[in-house]
């Protein structure tokens, strides 16, 4: 499951997702703003992790790519 109680992708992809979504809250975003960029997405769908990419560094790389997403919207 992901951080919103649907099937990940893959398995490991969980802390991910956790670690985005906790990034993108503490860097503005409120949870209505969040849903409606992921949609039914996981963030590790939307932006998929580098291979070998650390959760850390993943997380802010996702929230940077959420928050353009959101601009562009």
């Amino acid at each position: 499951m992901n951080a919103y109680g649907r099937a990940s992708p893959w398995p490991q992809a969980r802390p991910y997702a956790r670690r985005a979504i906790q990034e993108a809250l503490e860097g503005g975003f409120t949870a209505e703003e969040l849903d409606g960029v992921l949609g039914e997405l996981d963030p590790t769908e939307l932006v998929p992790p580098y291979r070998d990419e650390d959760v850390p560094g993943y997380a802010r790389r996702a929230a940077g790519e959420i928050m353009v997403r959101y601009l562009r919207s």
